[in-house]
């Protein structure tokens, strides 16, 4: 088990050490806590190097909402109006 306050992407890490399973606490943002799954492979070294190398990217729900307020920003720059985007996207 590793705790940590870095910035972590728990699956981007799981891809990192092979996919083969890691268990995650993040309710305390400055210790989170990482294992590897019940029966992985991983070991403690292997955990705390990848953790110590592993720069956090989006994740793919901040990679969706950047995606849509860069499309709704580039919509009102080409003139739509907030009623025009809503009918656009179905109301939402």
């Amino acid at each position: 088990m590793i705790t940590t306050n870095k910035e972590i992407n728990i699956v981007q890490l799981d891809k990192e050490l092979g996919s083969q399973g890691l268990c995650a606490d993040f309710n305390d943002p400055a210790n989170k806590i990482i294992k590897p799954a019940d029966n992985s492979t991983i070991t403690e070294a292997q955990l705390e190097a990848a953790i110590a190398a592993h720069i956090a990217g989006p994740t793919e729900a901040e990679v969706i909402r950047l995606n849509r307020e860069q499309g709704l920003a580039k919509l009102k720059e080409l003139g739509f109006t907030d009623a025009q985007i809503s009918a656009l996207l179905g109301g939402n």
